[in-house]
């Protein structure tokens, strides 16, 4: 199955999933797959906000639409989608949905950016989703959107003075960071710190922040940054409130 550019996949994804057809929806992910999701209460995949699926089999054999089903649900209808950073190899593509019942009427909405990668020449799939599941567009988030910033604000502080202990201090565990073609997971801040002391160190020269999905227990921050020596860097980082304090849970980046 190939998809010739990240906004077909999107298409695909909403289309196979109306159908109810597991391994059609399957196919149209990238493996491995995450979904995390800064919800109290993820109601997709699994009860935690992670589920993570090595293969397409994985994927397919959890999928279930009982609970969709349950709550009324007849089809998903999706929001048009945007490129908010992206390269040859991957797209950071924010979008969304909302459910709907036999009578038309809606259920649930949420907000969702899909990080979509091309590991065979002409053929995007979906490695990773980072969900809201806390979106409510009539209900004003403003002062979530601010919290999120700010702890995009000190991680990127933090990584220009090289101070690596505050920016571990800054996530949540597990922590994703998505890459193409591989996921990576730190199950705990030690983990994280042997990653961050073993990378090549560039400060940011100028960057900008962006809340631009916002929910009320979590926000996608984007940020556009040129580095020290020259490199273009985008950077989404879904941001969560964990135990009263907002965390990073999730990062994908692109390198220029």
């Amino acid at each position: 199955m190939s998809f010739r550019s990240p906004e077909e996949t999107y298409e695909e994804f909403f289309l196979w999933f109306n159908s109810e057809d597991a391994e059609g929806w399957a196919n149209v992910m990238q493996y491995p797959h995450v979904r995390i999701s800064s919800g109290v209460n993820s109601s997709y995949l699994s009860t935690s906000g992670l589920s993570y699926f090595e293969t397409k089999n994985d994927y397919a054999n959890a999928v279930s639409w009982k609970d969709f089903k349950a709550s009324g649900w007849v089809r998903t209808h999706r929001i048009d989608p945007i490129r908010i950073h992206e390269s040859d190899h991957k797209v950071h593509l924010a979008g969304g949905w909302t459910r709907y019942d036999e009578n038309d009427e809606p259920i649930l909405s949420n907000r969702v950016t899909y990080i979509l990668t091309q590991i065979l020449k002409g053929t995007w799939k979906i490695q990773a989703r980072f969900g809201l599941d806390s979106f409510n567009d009539l209900e004003n988030s403003s002062h979530s959107a601010d919290a999120a910033i700010d702890v995009v604000q000190q991680h990127l502080d933090a990584w220009n003075t090289a101070d690596f202990a505050r920016c571990i201090d800054l996530a949540n565990y597990p922590l994703i960071d998505v890459g193409t073609g591989h996921i990576s997971q730190f199950d705990t801040s030690r983990d994280y710190e042997m990653t961050l002391s073993g990378r090549e160190w560039f400060a940011t020269s100028d960057y900008k922040i962006n809340a631009f999905q916002i929910g009320r227990t979590g926000v996608n921050i984007s940020v556009d940054a040129i580095l020290a020596n020259g490199e273009r860097e985008q950077i989404i980082f879904l941001v969560a409130l964990v135990n009263d304090n907002w965390r990073i849970i999730g990062r994908s980046r692109i390198r220029e």
